[in-house]
């Protein structure tokens, strides 16, 4: 592979970084503005019923999108030694694999969907509703898992940019086609369902006409398929999976015990903290996933030196930057959450004062996931991860059932968890495993807490002076220049000449030819 076709392919991580984050403003945007038109359209019982079904999804999802993350490992591989046989046989597979794995969960879709207004607290909704909603946003939820099939091929090739552009169009009419027939027909969890399955559908469509543009010369077809190869794929994908599921005993599993043992109303509440931190996931994630294709790109080549540079940079600018708007929302708490949903939500300042601070390890951590991915190497991940997951959820079933703390004791029991994961064995495991020096990623994590700290303090003496206005003019400009006047800050001094470099490279080539690197 040539020095112009490397700078080629590093340059599309800007624009990769840029549609993601665009991505992830659109589905913030959409996050912020639905939770409390659904409150207002539903009541915040049943409300709760929306993040319950996208939870019990998660679970479906786990098994689909971790069997995608093994065949994406090795797609990516193959064409970054530029193998087209091995990668027809890689895709060929890969979309039967996926194509099994669905069909084998459709009847427990099915049974779900039936079972659903019989085992959860769902707030008095109708049944036939609701057992619709879970049906249709599973299948939908599904649709978009395939895809990944699809997606795999943009990755390795580092055009992931078109699956975010296909995730923004499906966001927007997802959305748009909610609030159109609740305008014409009045609020339905039905409709909900509707809307679901048919921005799928259109993503789907995006993601097919796209695959032949990128790679002409890929083929799906049966001579390709290797019952050999998508074993052996589906071995990295068993360990793949039971690490998912194992991440799903975290804040979804949380969830899921809360509306069990004190019901839809205190879940609902529980539900708008996990929706802040989940648009927090992903958003330090729409900067971190960048790194994917630089890594496998460079595992295939055999440049493990590279590889390093290429984390290093990534886990320190993404713990790092995320710093910023986790310290905004922890300090004006009271303005954000009064902007969003109005007043009446102070019960949930204290979950975010518990739950944010453990995200800077998780967004500085995120560029890390894939790595024992490509080392081939997720048991000890998969087994440490269900480990603390199940701590997660024995923890929260002891709070609950024997203090008052209620869906505070399930932040902290989260807290606690996650930050075992995250913070330390995630860092010291993949360490380990490119150098065997478990050290190699404690200066990013060390450079993360430091700015939050530093931001923090800041932000307390600020509020001692200063009270920001409760509008959201005031929010976001706030918010917008702060975060410009940090991140040019960071970037002068907190990086050395030689990550500024490699940071650099990741910029268009014309961008690059304009400031002669």
């Amino acid at each position: 592979m040539t020095d112009v076709s490397d700078r080629a392919f590093s340059s599309k991580v800007s624009l990769n970084v840029l549609t993601n984050v665009v991505r992830t403003v659109v589905m913030a945007i959409v996050g912020f503005m639905m939770v409390p038109y659904y409150i207002g359209e539903f009541g915040m019982a049943a409300y709760a019923i929306i993040p319950l079904i996208t939870t019990v999804t998660t679970y479906f999802l786990a098994m689909s999108d971790s069997l995608a993350s093994a065949f994406t490992r090795y797609t990516a591989v193959a064409v970054g030694e530029g193998d087209m046989d091995a990668v027809n046989r890689t895709f060929t597979s890969s979309v039967v694999g996926m194509a099994k794995c669905i069909l084998l969960m459709m009847p427990l879709v099915l049974l779900i969907s039936i079972a659903s207004p019989h085992v959860f607290d769902t707030g008095g909704s109708d049944s036939l509703d609701v057992q619709l909603a879970f049906f249709m946003i599973m299948v939908s939820s599904l649709m978009i898992s395939f895809s990944a099939c699809m997606g795999s091929v943009f990755m390795a090739y580092n055009r992931m940019y078109i699956t975010f552009l296909g995730r923004i169009v499906h966001c927007v009419l997802q959305v748009g086609l909610v609030i159109a027939f609740f305008f014409v027909e009045g609020p339905s969890l039905a409709f909900i369902g509707v809307s679901y399955i048919v921005a799928s559908v259109v993503f789907l469509g995006i993601m097919v006409v796209n695959l032949r543009r990128v790679c002409p010369t890929l083929v799906f077809s049966r001579k390709y398929y290797d019952p050999e190869l998508l074993k052996k794929m589906s071995g990295l994908g068993v360990w793949a999976i039971v690490s998912q599921m194992g991440s799903l005993l975290f804040i979804q599993a949380s969830m899921i015990v809360v509306n069990l043992m004190i019901g839809s109303l205190a879940q609902g509440t529980f539900a708008i903290a996990a929706n802040m931190i989940s648009m927090v996931n992903t958003a330090c994630t729409s900067v971190a996933i960048a790194a994917t294709p630089l890594v496998y790109r460079s595992y295939a080549q055999g440049d493990i030196e590279h590889m390093i540079s290429v984390l290093k940079v990534f886990t320190k600018f993404s713990g790092v930057m995320m710093a910023f708007p986790l310290v905004y929302i922890i300090v004006f708490a009271p303005q954000v959450i009064g902007v969003w949903l109005g007043p009446g939500y102070e019960d949930i300042y204290s979950l975010l004062y518990i739950m944010l601070p453990v995200e800077v390890a998780v967004c500085t951590s995120n560029a890390l996931v894939n790595v024992p991915v490509v080392y081939e190497k997720l048991r000890p991940v998969a087994i440490a991860t269900i480990a603390f997951g199940i701590l997660n959820v024995a923890f929260t079933m002891v709070i609950l059932e024997f203090t008052d703390l209620g869906v505070l004791g399930a932040c902290v029991s989260w807290a606690i968890s996650m930050a075992l994961l995250k913070l330390l064995f995630y860092p010291l495991y993949t360490s380990r495993l490119i150098v065997g020096d478990r050290r190699l990623f404690s200066r990013p994590m060390l450079w993360s807490y430091m700015s939050f700290g530093v931001l923090l303090i800041l932000g307390i003496l600020l509020t001692e002076v200063f009270i920001l206005p409760t509008t959201w003019g005031a929010v976001i400009i706030s918010a917008l220049g702060g975060m410009v006047v940090y991140a040019l800050f960071v970037i002068r001094f907190m990086f050395s000449r030689e990550e500024r470099g490699v940071m650099k490279s990741f910029l268009p080539g014309f961008v690059q030819k304009a400031l002669r690197i």
